[in-house]
């Protein structure tokens, strides 16, 4: 048991313990943290039944999940992945005293049963503390067990239709994310499910013996819809349900399976194509002339959005609309040196901060653009090298909070690989607009469902320029500069042949 992993149905279902360590004969604590842990469950629950559009649980429905929601469901998943642990890892194992097939309780008479068939004997006497700390271990494994079981049977088949949310999982959390097959492994093993009917079989034969009776634990195991389907030991219910959720589980697997098929599909097709450069940006011819480069630099401020346009490339072809690319400008040492933010509640230099430490050597050698590149992910360069473009546009977001808590948030995106999948609802490998969309969270961004997912392309970016929620500061068309109408010239790169169509907003956040 110890080296099974269990997915969400049975974190959120055997989450009923926290990681603190309680005795036995406290039955008040246990009771606690047993409420704390249906707490959780219910949150989860609700959650749920909130996002279930967004999730995929009700079909066609097309509303991505925002990156709170993201966020919230991980969340969940990490405090009942957590708590798993303490339950099954843990305290189950210490819990867990009728390890056999068999066991007789021992009264006045003698009883044996033959070490062969993997009995044992309990031997129980009214007001002795051993008697009830054996029955209270019961009570706590029945209690574990229940709770997998019951809230598995109710899940589990919203939970196979989430698809959305197992690809978050599985992309952004690793090890954490890919745990359905392993809690559905705990669910349909025999073993399991005859432990708890041992165990719920022994609590019945030794009811005379307990002193306290209509705990928190005990009522909860008389509401368990799992115990009555075993009290009335229909069994059908059970293989009914378990037929089910593997007929749900290989569906599931199978869907995921084509997801990262096409992800490979994608990746090699970006690869192999993406090394096809028939010329030269016109703007490359900018960087030899230093006067040039320094005006430009100058006026750059942090956290501007820069789009390019590169029709030369293979792959721009390939990438809706007018702009194939985005980035941002992280800022000059020089600027974010003046900036502060907040670390374990006292305030400090931006540049003094942990997560700044890795990134200043690059900073200093002038790479203060991010932006996310099919190799190597996302990555660090030069004004220099970025400027292999024939058109370049440059806009100012106007956001609210301090500049140097998006700063920190930029760079920890440095290193994540490319999404092949171009799926903004995961986070753990992102395109070059996902970036923009991470960074800049809080603006209602257009998007648009592609192949069963939503993508945001470099153009979504660059519309909310033209809503006036951002500011454009610099542009080149066709290698040559623009000076003055950027809105006006914005909206007609953006409307040309093959654009994408988008209703502008009348919010920008």
């Amino acid at each position: 048991m110890n080296k099974l992993s269990f997915n969400i149905f049975g974190v959120l279902l055997l989450s009923v313990f926290s990681v603190n360590c309680w005795s036995i004969t406290d039955k008040e604590y246990a009771e606690e943290v047993l409420s704390q842990g249906l707490q959780i469950n219910d949150e989860f629950l609700e959650f749920l039944d909130a996002r279930s559009c967004e999730l995929g649980i009700v079909p066609n429905c097309n509303r991505p999940l925002s990156i709170k929601d993201i966020a919230r469901l991980k969340s969940l998943f990490r405090q009942l992945e957590g708590w798993k642990r303490e339950a099954f890892d843990t305290l189950l194992p210490v819990h867990d005293k009728i390890k056999g097939r068999r066991f007789i309780i021992k009264h006045n008479q003698s009883h044996k049963i033959s070490p062969a068939l993997g009995g044992i004997v309990v031997s129980l006497k009214h007001n002795e503390d051993s008697s009830q700390e054996f029955i209270e271990s019961i009570l706590i494994s029945s209690a574990i067990r229940l709770v997998m079981y019951d809230s598995f049977f109710r899940l589990s088949v919203p939970l196979s239709k989430a698809k959305k949310m197992r690809s978050i999982l599985a992309s952004d959390m690793g090890a954490e994310g890919t745990l359905l097959r392993e809690t559905f492994q705990v669910a349909l093993d025999s073993k399991n499910w005859k432990k708890v009917e041992m165990d719920l079989k022994f609590l019945k034969e030794s009811e005379a013996y307990r002193l306290i009776s209509d705990s928190f634990i005990e009522l909860y195991l008389e509401k368990s819809f799992t115990k009555a389907k075993i009290a009335e030991k229909d069994f059908s219910y059970k293989v009914r349900n378990l037929l089910l959720i593997n007929t749900l589980l290989t569906h599931a697997e199978l869907s995921d399976a084509m997801e990262r098929i096409m992800g490979k599909i994608s990746e090699f097709f970006g690869n192999t194509i993406g090394s096809i450069q028939v010329r030269s940006g016109k703007l490359k011819k900018l960087i030899g002339h230093t006067p040039t480069m320094i005006r430009l630099k100058n006026k750059l401020k942090p956290l501007d959005i820069l789009f390019e346009k590169t029709p030369f490339r293979l792959t721009d072809q390939f990438i809706p609309g007018f702009f194939g690319h985005v980035a941002l400008w992280l800022g000059t040492p020089e600027e974010l040196m003046n900036m502060r933010v907040d670390f374990r509640g006292k305030e400090i230099p931006l540049l003094d901060h942990p997560k700044m430490l890795p990134f200043l050597e690059r900073m200093s050698q002038g790479k203060l653009i991010v932006e996310a590149l099919r190799k190597p992910g996302v990555t660090m360069n030069t004004f220099e090298n970025f400027l292999d473009v024939d058109d370049l546009v440059v806009v100012r977001p106007e956001f609210n909070g301090n500049p140097a808590e998006r700063i920190l948030k930029t760079v920890e995106l440095v290193g994540r690989p490319y999404d092949f999948n171009f799926d903004v609802e995961t986070e753990n490998a992102i395109v070059c607009s996902e970036l923009i969309y991470q960074v800049f969270d809080e603006y209602d961004w257009p998007i648009k469902r592609e192949m069963g997912r939503y993508t945001i392309s470099p153009d979504h970016v660059a519309w909310k320029a033209v809503d006036s929620c951002f500011e454009p500061v610099m542009m080149f068309h066709d290698g040559k500069e623009i000076v003055k109408n950027y809105h006006q010239e914005l909206r007609s790169l953006l409307e040309r042949r093959g654009g994408i169509s988008y209703t502008p907003s009348s919010n920008c956040l």
